[in-house]
């Protein structure tokens, strides 16, 4: 199953992804191409940094975070589905932040820092190739300038005009998967000839499949604990006197002697 998947696996895949983007040259070429500047040296993190925020007790897996010679940092991640971008764009900000912060210290030395989501689809549904938060003083055309910055690629575009042609061809590969396009820039094709080779690199086919593995872990971890957490709630719902028991019973659909079991564990010192 997994074997077949993986050699057809597309660039928009977030495994192959991070493989291809975590190359210092395709991503140090994307960095220029996009944000039109030179880079002369990039650094990655660990491999999928794992950052915890300690405050909320969750945590974020980077496809791809790194830094330039300027301590810039950039964390590169592909998106396909459109859910809680905002939100999602602010929490990763802040636990990055929150890292950076704790080897620098001051508020000051905060590094500038740039959130950059490649996008499957068109969130802002405008049809621009870029877009790019700006925020400014409410009543002024002063620019409210953090250092942070946020930049959804969209690629489903219809306008390509605030990007480069590199960008957009970028685009145009992750949204078709077309090996045979006829690309002009270095950007695309670099990232044709790096996707390739992951699909015939059998030490990625197996880390593709340890990484499906770890995902499918997750989720049923995540269920567990949705579960837990509901269970939790309704025996509290029945102790402060929110809910019947018979009401709770039928929400559960559990016997008796199973809440029973809930509200030992929760609550020890309620009896049914």
């Amino acid at each position: 199953m997994y074997q077949d998947e993986f050699k057809n696996l597309p660039l928009s895949d977030r495994f192959m992804f991070g493989e291809v983007m975590r190359n210092p040259g395709i991503c140090k070429l994307f960095l220029e191409e996009l944000l039109q500047c030179k880079i002369e040296r990039i650094v990655f993190a660990t491999k999928e940094a794992d950052l915890s925020d300690t405050v909320l007790g969750h945590g974020i897996r980077l496809d791809v975070f790194l830094a330039d010679e300027h301590n810039t940092h950039y964390d590169i991640e592909m998106q396909n589905t459109s859910d809680s971008i905002e939100k999602r764009s602010r929490y990763y900000q802040s636990v990055i932040d929150r890292e950076l912060l704790r080897r620098s210290m001051d508020y000051d030395k905060l590094p500038e820092s740039f959130i950059i989501f490649v996008c499957n689809f068109d969130y802002a549904e405008r049809g621009l190739a870029k877009y790019e938060r700006v925020s400014y003083y409410k009543g002024t055309d002063k620019e409210y300038c953090d250092g942070s910055h946020v930049i959804l690629l969209n690629t489903k575009y219809t306008d390509r005009s605030g990007v480069s042609d590199s960008i957009a061809e970028y685009l145009d590969y992750i949204r078709d998967n077309n090996d045979a396009a006829k690309f002009s820039t270095a950007l695309a094709q670099e990232a044709v000839d790096l996707t390739r080779k992951v699909r015939h690199d059998p030490e990625k086919e197996v880390d593709f499949v340890t990484f499906r593995m770890a995902l499918m872990d997750e989720r049923r971890e995540g269920r567990e604990e949705g579960r837990e957490e509901g269970r939790e709630m309704l025996c509290t719902a029945v102790v402060n006197g929110m809910m019947t028991l018979a009401n709770a019973l039928k929400l559960s659909g559990c016997t008796k002697d199973e809440f029973a079991a809930w509200m030992n564990k929760f609550h020890p010192e309620y009896k049914i």
